[in-house]
């Protein structure tokens, strides 16, 4: 029963995907009977994302955000849980080939996400730049991305997202060894969280950093004394060395939104 279940299911995806082919930045989908459901295998390729953007925040800022869930090529899963007010856990796990696939057929079959296309980039600008809900899916050739504005219902984002969270079996808290750094130069603000920062006592002089305009490969304790800071405080909190105010852009590869590659 199971498995005559399980052929009814890549049978349905097979067509839909088939029907969709148009959907995505492909002009088709090409299937295989044999692996109905595949995917590039690079670890640096999105294959899924759950993603919250736009708003206010100030883009330098946003270089620190986390996508809510991502799944890579290498089936390495990445998610986030917000356990309270700038309060954010990070955890990640390894999947199964089957787990990607059934969780893509809940994406293709349940929720019918080729019926809807991104939207956002269509409205009428506004002062206020909308906060918006996107999803990715990159199988079979075909990166079909959807948004807030393409026709969901009220709980359609949320129901995925839960959905991606709850995919692993074995989920270990993310501690990264190794990260970007830039710094900005800011004028003080009274409404920003504040803390001291050493140059000597660091090692990481920000003004130098700031002046040359460019990321910064760091290891060493000042990783995760950076990245406890970015998950436990508003991404804006100010960094103040010498009277002057600086804020910071801390970006992992394959975990925050578009972060460079590791140096060679």
């Amino acid at each position: 029963m199971q498995n005559h279940l399980n052929r009814v299911l890549i049978g349905g995806l097979l067509l839909l995907l088939a029907a969709c082919g148009g959907a995505g930045d492909s002009g088709g989908v090409p299937v295989s009977q044999n692996n109905p459901i595949e995917w590039d295998r690079s670890p640096t390729t999105i294959v899924f994302r759950a993603d919250v953007t736009g708003g206010n925040l100030d883009p330098f800022i946003a270089r620190s955000e986390i996508p809510p869930c991502t799944i890579y090529g290498d089936n390495h899963i990445v998610w986030t849980n917000e356990l309270g007010v700038n309060n954010i856990q990070v955890l990640e796990d390894r999947l199964t080939d089957q787990q990607v696939r059934d969780f893509v057929s809940f994406l293709a079959i349940n929720q019918e996400i080729y019926k809807y296309n991104a939207q956002a980039d269509l409205q009428i600008p506004t002062d206020v730049r909308p906060v918006v809900e996107s999803l990715t899916l990159f199988v079979n050739g075909v990166n079909h991305k959807t948004d807030a504005f393409g026709g969901w219902t009220s709980d359609y984002y949320e129901n995925i997202l839960l959905n991606c969270r709850g995919l692993s079996r074995a989920p270990v808290i993310y501690v990264p060894t190794g990260a970007w750094v830039s710094a900005l130069e800011v004028p003080y603000s009274s409404d920003s969280l504040r803390t001291p920062w050493s140059a000597s006592a660091s090692g990481l002089n920000l003004s130098e950093l700031a002046a040359s305009g460019e990321r910064r490969w760091i290891t060493g304790q000042n990783v995760p004394i950076l990245w406890n800071l970015f998950r436990t405080s508003p991404l804006n909190i100010q960094f103040f060395e010498d009277d002057t105010q600086y804020n910071l852009a801390l970006e992992i590869p394959n975990i925050t939104r578009e972060s460079p590659p590791p140096p060679a």
